[in-house]
């Protein structure tokens, strides 16, 4: 599991709790992917990278989130 440091710049959020980041909208992307095809497989390609991306907040300023994962276990 990786914490989000200041090299993620974006959060996205799944309504099961799990916090997903990445550096690039790509990272994001894939992150979101590896969390859907572990823990909800019938959604697997069900959002595109554009949605995903809209759905993700910037992470900014000095205080990041801590326990934020960039893929679930």
């Amino acid at each position: 599991m990786a914490t989000v440091n200041e090299g993620h710049r974006r959060i996205a959020y799944c309504e099961c709790g799990a916090q997903l980041a990445g550096g690039t909208a790509q990272e994001l992307f894939d992150a979101v992917e590896q969390h859907l095809a572990h823990h909800h497989p019938q959604l697997l390609g069900a959002l595109g990278p554009d949605v995903v991306f809209q759905m993700a907040e910037n992470v900014g300023g000095g205080k990041t989130p801590t326990g934020a994962r960039g893929q679930s276990t």
